[in-house]
């Protein structure tokens, strides 16, 4: 059985959610989302580099925000702190 995502893992998914978004230098979050297949290089032959969200990474997006995860990364509006 998989593990679940952890927190930095579902922001760096959410902040790729666009299949045109690309993450230009990748880092130790985004290498273990490669090995899970929820990212991927955009091109081989620079495998550390220009990172891009999977359909497998979609869904399981999809699958944390339907359990309620993702909504520590939204902001709320309007703002509960704005005066009225």
């Amino acid at each position: 059985m998989t593990r679940p995502l952890g927190k930095l893992q579902l922001q760096l998914l959410f902040g790729l959610a666009s299949p045109s978004m690309l993450m230009i230098v990748g880092d130790k979050v985004s290498g273990s989302l490669v090995t899970r297949g929820l990212l991927a290089p955009k091109f081989p032959e620079s495998p550390d580099a220009w990172q891009r969200i999977t359909p497998d990474g979609m869904r399981a997006l999809a699958d944390a925000y339907e359990a309620g995860l993702l909504d520590q990364f939204m902001k709320k509006f309007p703002r509960e702190d704005a005066k009225a």
